[in-house]
């Protein structure tokens, strides 16, 4: 009686053992089995709910922008691999604070997609390049990514990838965790003991965030034409939510179609900047997607800006240098907080540059990269450099005698509470960031962010500002005067 006394205990204690391993292939082939996965070549699914656009809070206590979707499909084709994502969306806050578009007038439809190697955007049904990079994976794989963040997808790519797997107890819960890592981001997937994927989580290096995760959980599973699939999913990114959707109609081996198109195809990677171009003596535009600025003082250089990736800062030292050779960056002047407007900071720093950012930025920087960053080291984390900031509160000059800047905050604005704009009171040139981005073609309708626009406007007249030239981050070299015509058209009562 002692015997087997003792021998239950044992065994109970072996059972015990936390994230004990078992046999990953018949793991992955329940699985399998329970969703459907094994005969899965393409998946479709549609529904409604909410996106938040990722980067773009009020500011850095503040969530990512709410939008309403009320229509959302994403069509996969797990062999290609290709991934089409579909989604109305419309305004939801009110008042509508942060960027992302915001504030939208009507419905705005955006269409992404992956294929293989290729992402576009299909603009008024034409497929377009994206620009924008938000972090080391770029656009292609980022997109793709959202194949493995679905229950199929994460089974096939841990049968593809060799995942371990092992149980373990979770909330007093038996729990399967499955582990595999991909040339883009490691991944961990938690099942549950009908065999369905219930969480997927994904850690990678993001320019602003280092080392971080991207999330799905998966709940409401329902039997779909002989799988099984979840009729609510929400999505996270570093901790910030990222999608919520209802799951109203899914359709597995759907007839979905991903082909790359040739102006896809035969397009070329777009040079992360162009060559400097002279705006006035000691003061350079330098041009990209978003666009930076060059102050040439008598011994040193202040760039205005810092967008997108380090790829591009790197891209934007380098043109500098090689202009005004022999001058230091000493100063990086920031604009806002937006994710786009701060990804390419950090290679400042790593210059030994001092970040003057509004004064209020200076701890949600400071937070943002007290992060580990061993996925993918910038240059800044290589360096061992302690980044240096200056606050600036209501305003602050920059005189060495041969050239004079003023930086400007202007509160209250609705899309960051934290604005800046830089004016050159000899060249009278004001350089400013998301309040006025000019359209490339002529409006037709509203702009989105008319009361930005105003709310600008309005303050460069309230403290005098003698404005020949705007140098928007986003957009073309404008004026004052084609503000002004867009507010009386749009506005007529806002210029009087």
């Amino acid at each position: 009686m002692k015997k087997t006394f003792a021998i239950v205990l044992a065994l109970a204690a072996v059972l015990s053992i936390p994230g004990r391993a078992q046999d990953g292939a018949a793991a992955l082939d329940a699985a399998a089995t329970a969703l459907g996965a094994a005969n899965l070549r393409t998946l479709e699914f549609s529904g409604w709910g909410y996106d938040y656009v990722f980067g773009q809070g009020y500011h850095g206590a503040y969530q990512w922008p709410r939008f309403n979707v009320p229509g959302f499909t994403m069509s996969l084709d797990f062999a290609t691999p290709a991934v089409r994502d579909d989604r109305r969306r419309a305004q939801l806050e009110n008042p509508p604070l942060g960027g992302g578009f915001q504030p939208l007038f009507g419905e705005q439809r955006q269409i992404w997609v992956a294929s293989g190697q290729y992402a576009w955007d299909v603009v008024g049904g034409n497929p377009v390049a994206p620009r924008i990079r938000d972090d080391r994976r770029g656009v292609t794989e980022g997109r793709l990514e959202q194949i493995t963040l679905t229950p199929q997808g994460f089974i096939k790519a841990a049968l593809a990838n060799k995942a371990t797997v092992k149980t373990d107890t979770i909330r007093g819960a038996r729990k399967t965790l499955v582990s595999f890592t991909t040339p883009a981001a490691r991944y961990e997937g938690t099942l549950n003991d009908q065999h369905l994927v219930e969480r997927v989580q994904g850690w990678f290096g993001h320019v602003v965030l280092g080392d971080t995760t991207i999330e799905a959980a998966f709940s409401d599973y329902r039997d779909v034409s002989g799988l099984k699939f979840p009729a609510h999913i929400v999505q996270w990114e570093g901790g910030y939510p990222l999608l919520d959707i209802n799951v109203t109609e899914v359709r597995p081996n759907a007839a979905v179609t991903i082909d790359v198109p040739a102006s896809i195809r035969a397009a070329k990677p777009a040079p992360e900047t162009g060559a400097l171009e002279r705006l006035a003596d000691g003061v350079w535009l330098v041009p990209g997607y978003a666009n930076s600025v060059a102050v040439e003082f008598r011994d040193h250089v202040a760039v205005i800006e810092a967008p997108e990736t380090e790829a591009h800062s790197v891209a934007v030292i380098d043109a500098v240098k090689k202009t005004i050779p022999g001058k230091p960056i000493r100063y990086l002047i920031n604009t806002h907080s937006h994710f786009d407007h701060i990804g390419g900071l950090r290679t400042y720093a790593a210059e030994g540059a001092t970040i003057v950012t509004h004064r209020d930025n200076i701890p949600y920087f400071q937070q943002l990269w007290a992060g580990t960053r061993t996925i993918a080291p910038d240059r800044l984390a290589r360096s061992g450099r302690t980044p240096v900031f200056e606050g600036v509160l209501g305003s602050r000059l920059m005189t060495d005698g041969s050239k004079t800047l003023v930086i400007y905050h202007y509160p209250g604005n609705m899309h960051n509470p934290t604005l800046l704009m830089v004016y050159l009171p000899r060249e009278k040139i004001l350089v400013e960031a998301d309040s006025f981005s000019p359209p490339a073609g002529p409006l037709t309708s509203p702009p989105n962010a008319i009361p930005n626009l105003i709310h600008w406007y309005e303050a460069v007249q309230r403290l005098k500002l003698d404005v020949e030239q705007v140098v928007p981050i986003h957009g073309g070299l404008t004026t004052m005067d084609a503000a002004r015509q867009i507010i009386e058209r749009f506005s007529p009562n806002q210029t009087n």
